[in-house]
């Protein structure tokens, strides 16, 4: 296979990878936005009903570390140089995802509030 073909192949399964990890990303940001609607508030302990949705969090959490670190595999391969963007943007980004989840509902709440909606 030539060269060309090989690393256009790549930068394929590169992309397919990183939408995947989009996906995986907002998955995330979501299960945690539902968290702060059904559960308000930070615990250590779970309530009834909500430990399923921590379950699903971590699923999703090192499922989006998994395909980081496969798109940094395919990375490496392509180019040496922007190896580990993803692994590194999935530990920030995952480990925040609790914290901005949270914050997006109280913000989307307060709006909603301001223009007479309840919920």
């Amino acid at each position: 296979m030539p060269p060309a073909e090989d690393k256009a192949r790549l930068e394929e399964t590169l992309i397919f990878i990183q939408t995947i990890w989009i996906l995986f990303l907002a998955a995330l940001y979501l299960t945690c936005f539902y968290d702060e609607y059904r559960f308000p508030g930070q615990k250590t302990t779970p309530e009834e009903g909500e430990e399923v949705l921590w379950l699903v969090q971590n699923v999703l959490f090192f499922g989006m570390m998994g395909l980081g670190f496969l798109a940094d595999v395919v990375q490496m391969r392509i180019d040496r140089a922007k190896a580990f963007i993803f692994l590194a943007a999935s530990l920030i980004l995952g480990g925040m995802a609790s914290m901005v989840g949270a914050l997006q509902f109280r913000v989307v709440r307060r709006a909603a509030g301001f223009f007479g909606f309840e919920f």
